[in-house]
């Protein structure tokens, strides 16, 4: 579906934005996230330094998921030697196109909907860094469930919430269902972590 000019920028606008990628269908959601990478919006060239730590002792050599992986670029600051494969998922193109730039033979990305994402391995961190809120609310709990049946023995998810005060039911709804291990804010900001199984 091409969009003119004026139709993709109010697809970036924040109330038509949380509308498209809540309440849209698939089409509208990935043109309003691909619109957040277009205007630059959404590219973060670094990541916390906390979080890179936490993947790679999870992750201990293993399987890594990104689900919702954006531009990935806490792929270009995890140690080489960290994991055996990593794959990142996200529903924009845009996304996609940006995260490629840290792909290597054994970091690949592709376009797919994490809501309809069906693992083909077990992984041992499965992250989703600022990505759960936009999966519909009735939904959550389901897929969460879902994805720590695709852990190995030892893995675990890794949930990262930008604005944990907005967030808190997705906190309380991780809190009472599954057996959280690490809940604290990230060293030097704002955002939350909840490592569980």
């Amino acid at each position: 579906m091409g969009l003119t000019t004026p139709l993709r920028k109010l697809l970036s606008l924040r109330g038509i934005h949380w509308i498209a990628t809540r309440l849209g269908g698939k089409k509208l959601r990935s043109l309003s996230f691909d619109e957040k990478f277009r205007s630059g919006a959404w590219e973060f060239n670094s990541e916390n330094p906390d979080l890179v730590k936490m993947v790679e002792h999870y992750a201990a050599k293993g399987h890594i998921l990104l689900l919702g992986c954006g531009g990935a670029s806490i792929t270009s600051e995890l140690a080489p030697h960290s994991y055996e494969t990593l794959l990142g998922l996200d529903l924009s193109s845009e996304a996609i196109a940006r995260a490629k730039r840290h792909g290597t033979e054994k970091a690949r990305f592709r376009v797919a909907d994490m809501v309809a994402y069906e693992c083909v391995r077990r992984h041992d961190v499965i992250l989703l860094q600022d990505s759960l809120y936009y999966v519909p609310w009735r939904l959550r709990k389901r897929l969460l469930r879902r994805f720590c049946r695709s852990l190995t023995t030892r893995g675990r998810l890794i949930v990262v919430i930008a604005h944990p005060d907005r967030y808190l039911g997705i906190l309380r709804m991780i809190r009472r269902n599954f057996k959280v291990e690490v809940d604290r804010p990230l060293e030097g900001e704002k955002r939350h972590v909840v490592v569980f199984s």
